[in-house]
C-alpha cells in the first residue's frame, strides 16, 4: 500500500512539475495561454496496407495507387506536412515520398531489433517509434532525428529523484504509438501515448496507454510518464489518435479496444474518448481526418480486413472505401 501510495504521489507531482514546465516553455513562445488553432489544411489521401505493400486512395474511392511492391510492408504515417509517408518494412523504418518516391531506409537492426508503427512530431522532424530485441515483449521508445540522422532513447528520472541525474529508458509494447500537442489545463506541451509496460506506471495484470510528456519536442530526457488509462486484463486499449483541434491529453483521444486471451486478441470496437462508450463496434485501427471532421477505421468483413470512412465523428456510420487496413490520412494545405 506505502509503494502504490508514493507511486500516486510522484505520478501527481511529475504531472504538475510538467504543467509548469510547459507553462514556462510556452511563455518563450508566445503560445501560453492560448490555445492550439484547428489545422488549416484540408484532408488529403488515405495511405493503407493491403497484401504487405502500401497504398494510397481517395477517400471517395478513387486513385488507387500502389507505393511498394515486395510485400513486406505496413504501418504508413503521413508526415505532418503530407509530404512524406513513414513506415515499416520487414521490421525497419523507412521513409518514403507521398508519390512512393525515394524510398530510404532508417534503420537496419531487424531481426535483431524490429521496430514498431512510428509517428511524428508536430513539427516534422522527429519520428517516435518503440524498438523491441528479439524474443522480448517490450522494447525502448525511441526517436530518430530526420535532420541530423541521430537516435535518442526517451527516459525519465530513477523513481523521483529532481534535479534527475540517473535516468531510466521508457518501456513500452511494440504497439504504434501517438505523438500530439496537446494540453493539460489550459497549457500545451508535446506528448506521446503509446503502450505501457512494467512498474511504476502499469501494474500486474492490466494494460496501460501511458502519457510521455515535455514542454519541447526536441526534448527526450527527465520526462513524466504515466499510466492515464488502465484497463484490466483481458480488456487492451491501443491504437491511439491524437483529435486534430486542441486536443486534451487525458480526453481527446481515439483508441480501439481489444479483448486478449494470451496472444490472441479480438476487436471490440473503438472509442471517441478514452474510455468512453464503443461507438462502432467489432472496429479498430481508426484515425482521425486532418481537420478532424471523418474517420477512417478498419472491420473485418468476412474474414478480410476493410477500411471505412465515417463523415461525421460524433455519428461515425461509415461507408466502405477499400479492403486494407493500418490506414493514415494525409494532411494538405488549402488549394
Amino acid at each position: 500500500m506505502g509503494a502504490r501510495r508514493a507511486w500516486r504521489a510522484w505520478r501527481a507531482g511529475a504531472m504538475v512539475g510538467l504543467a509548469a514546465l510547459a507553462a514556462l516553455a510556452l511563455v518563450g513562445t508566445g503560445l501560453a495561454g492560448t490555445a492550439q488553432a484547428a489545422y488549416p489544411g484540408q484532408d488529403g489521401l488515405i495511405a493503407f496496407v493491403r497484401g504487405g505493400n502500401i497504398y494510397t486512395i481517395e477517400p471517395s474511392g478513387s486513385g488507387l495507387t500502389r507505393l511498394t511492391s515486395d510485400g513486406h510492408d505496413s504501418g504508413p504515417r503521413w508526415s505532418p506536412d503530407g509530404q512524406q509517408i513513414a513506415y515499416l518494412d520487414r521490421g525497419n523504418l523507412w521513409i518514403m515520398s507521398a508519390s512512393g518516391h525515394d524510398q530510404t531506409q532508417i534503420t537496419r537492426a531487424a531481426p535483431e531489433y524490429t521496430d514498431a508503427r512510428p509517428s511524428w512530431s508536430p513539427n516534422g522532424r522527429y519520428l517516435a517509434f518503440v524498438r523491441t530485441r528479439q524474443g522480448q515483449q517490450s522494447g525502448y521508445l525511441t526517436r530518430y532525428n530526420t535532420v541530423t540522422g541521430g537516435f535518442a532513447t526517451f527516459s525519465v528520472p530513477y523513481h523521483s529523484e529532481a534535479p534527475t541525474v540517473r535516468q531510466v529508458k521508457v518501456t513500452a509494447r511494440p504497439a504504434p504509438v501517438a505523438w500530439g500537442w496537446a494540453a493539460t489545463g489550459s497549457q500545451f506541451g508535446s506528448f506521446i501515448l503509446f503502450e505501457g509496460s512494467g512498474r511504476p506506471f502499469c501494474r500486474a495484470h492490466y494494460f496501460c496507454l501511458d502519457a510521455y510528456g515535455r514542454p519541447h519536442q526536441d526534448q527526450y530526457r527527465n520526462g513524466f510518464p504515466s499510466a492515464e488509462w488502465q484497463t484490466k486484463k483481458p480488456v487492451r486499449i491501443t491504437d491511439p489518435d491524437w483529435f486534430p483541434d486542441q486536443p486534451q491529453f487525458d480526453t481527446d483521444v481515439l483508441t480501439s479496444q481489444e479483448h486478449c486471451s494470451g496472444a490472441s486478441c479480438t476487436h471490440s470496437g473503438i472509442h471517441l474518448q478514452v474510455l468512453s462508450s464503443l461507438i462502432v463496434p467489432g472496429a479498430y485501427e481508426a484515425v482521425y481526418s486532418p481537420v478532424g471532421r471523418n474517420i477512417a477505421y478498419v472491420r473485418d468483413v468476412r474474414g478480410r480486413p476493410e477500411i471505412y470512412v465515417g463523415f461525421n465523428a460524433s455519428s461515425p456510420d461509415g461507408a466502405p472505401l477499400t479492403a486494407g487496413s493500418q490506414p493514415d490520412w494525409q494532411p494538405l494545405p488549402l488549394a
